[in-house]
């Protein structure tokens, strides 16, 4: 994590490689000023924790569409 000098926010960034291909990335400034790197990096943790969350709900919903035949 960075800070940016000009208004003192962390970047947040992360990368979700699936079967070696790079599906979802992000590098962003956070949206809170964080008083400490612990904090910084437990917001950057929870990002990517709710990204993680959606893409296995996603693959998961592709996955039961095409047993189920309908891909």
């Amino acid at each position: 994590m960075v800070a940016d000098i000009d208004n003192r926010r962390s970047t947040t960034g992360y990368v979700f490689i699936v079967g070696g291909t790079t599906v979802s990335w992000v590098s962003k400034i956070q949206s809170v000023v964080a008083l400490s790197t612990t904090e910084a990096e437990y917001v950057a943790a929870i990002e990517a924790s709710k990204e993680m969350i959606w893409l296995q709900r996603f693959i998961g919903e592709l996955c039961k569409e095409h047993d189920m035949g309908t891909l």
